[in-house]
């Protein structure tokens, strides 16, 4: 049976002609790039939608990276060429790549940041009323919404714009299978919460504030430069992006390993008197642990024994639906 052929995607011939225009180092000057994930070119929704936003008058240039190394020469093209404004469109970890590159170039008074959320979980843009699952309001929010200027966050020397997460945390991110996460979306962050959960691995751990020191077996950290995580998960409900601080959470291993006293303070997490849920706000600590600890940061696995975390106040300038 003869099956018609699907018609070529505009972004895959953009892709085509993007790769051309690289290798002979020219590209069309446009006043915004689109930074579109390679696994999403395809999508006839996201096709339609820039078709939309150009029609309503936008100039909106679409790039489609084949490699890391292409995100690179495309953001540096934009900078070096008078780009007002980048879009990336992805997940969180598309938006942490583009903030570090922003950042890196010394680039936060030329380049606003703007996102068409695109990933599993969408954290940071649903903490930021972004719309997610529809691409033209997404797009039309990227093109003619204002920038503010918001906080970064720094750990160990890569920045971070949305949530560190250490323990249990991270585990989930790095260990949920890809066709799960697209399954189940955000739930499948759940599910393999309860899995992990269960089998309630510690981690001995000492985190210093200026507080002080502590010492004991955690089970999940969080750094919050805003509020949601894995799928959904208000992990930081005090988080703000202009308020020059981050929310730390830190859940220890309960010592009569009752999970009720848990799901107590989880009702009361900012609650001093908490010997389980410790919740705080600051500029700056470190976590250093006697075993690698895996810490998913803006969707981005990394494993270390020292995390030195600080916040660099009004740092770059995004556009969002709303700044908390």
């Amino acid at each position: 049976m003869n099956r018609p052929r699907r018609r070529p995607s505009q972004f895959l011939k953009t892709f085509v002609d993007t790769n051309r225009a690289n290798q002979k180092g020219i590209f069309k000057l446009s006043d915004t790039v689109l930074i579109l994930n390679k696994k999403h070119c395809m999508r006839d929704d996201i096709d339609s939608a820039v078709r939309q936003i150009r029609a309503e008058g936008h100039d909106i240039a679409v790039r489609i990276p084949w490699e890391f190394d292409d995100i690179i020469r495309i953001f540096d093209h934009a900078l070096s060429t008078g780009t007002r404004r980048v879009i990336a469109a992805g997940g969180d970890g598309t938006v942490n790549t583009v903030i570090n590159l922003i950042v890196d170039r010394k680039a936060q008074d030329e380049i606003e940041l703007s996102l068409l959320p695109l990933g599993t979980a969408n954290d940071f843009a649903r903490g930021t009323d972004i719309p997610v699952g529809d691409p033209v309001g997404a797009l039309r929010l990227a093109c003619s919404g204002s920038a503010q200027a918001i906080d970064v966050g720094i750990v160990n020397g890569r920045h971070f714009v949305n949530v560190a997460s250490g323990g249990i945390g991270a585990e989930i991110t790095s260990t949920t299978p890809s066709d799960l996460k697209r399954m189940l979306g955000g739930a499948a962050y759940s599910l393999m919460g309860l899995v992990k959960a269960s089998e309630l691995t510690p981690y001995e751990a000492k985190v210093v504030t200026s507080d002080g020191d502590e010492e004991g077996k955690i089970l999940l950290v969080s750094i919050g430069n805003s509020r949601f995580a894995g799928g959904g998960f208000d992990v930081a409900p005090k988080a703000s992006l202009i308020d020059g601080l981050l929310d730390l959470a830190v859940v220890t291993t309960p010592k009569d390993g009752d999970l009720d006293t848990l799901v107590d303070e989880l009702a009361d997490p900012f609650n001093e008197a908490n010997k389980v849920l410790h919740y705080r706000q600051l500029n700056e600590c470190v976590i250093e642990t006697k075993q690698p600890l895996p810490m998913n940061l803006d969707g981005e696995p990394t494993l270390d024994t020292r995390f030195e975390f600080k916040i660099k106040p009004k740092c770059i300038k995004m556009v969002l639906g709303q700044v908390f």
